[in-house]
């Protein structure tokens, strides 16, 4: 068992499979008057209540862990946006290099 509901400080649903019955949560809680951040996978259990697995990640939740977080997760949508905006320029030489 993760945290108990009432430890939890923020909780969002950042991905939910339907068909497959998983969400994967960012959540916020306090554990030993320490607060962690938890990226974790959820799976439906028979009575119809998501729970946590051990599938998922947990750091500290400090300035610097959440500032080296923020700075990756601005990089890897610099990257996507980055990654749309050439293949949107240069879609046909793309395909006319991948279709060799």
């Amino acid at each position: 068992r993760m945290t108990d509901a009432e430890d939890d400080i923020y909780e969002r649903i950042i991905l939910e499979q339907e068909n497959k019955e998983i969400q994967w949560r960012l959540v916020v809680s306090k554990f030993r008057d320490v607060e962690y951040l938890h990226l974790r996978k959820y799976y439906l259990d028979f009575e119809g209540i998501y729970m946590p697995t051990k599938e998922g990640a947990c750091i500290p939740f400090e300035l610097n862990s959440l500032s080296n977080l923020f700075e990756a997760l601005v990089e890897i949508l610099s990257l996507a946006e980055s990654k749309g905006s050439i293949e949107t320029h240069f879609k046909e030489l793309l395909k006319d290099l991948y279709e060799q």
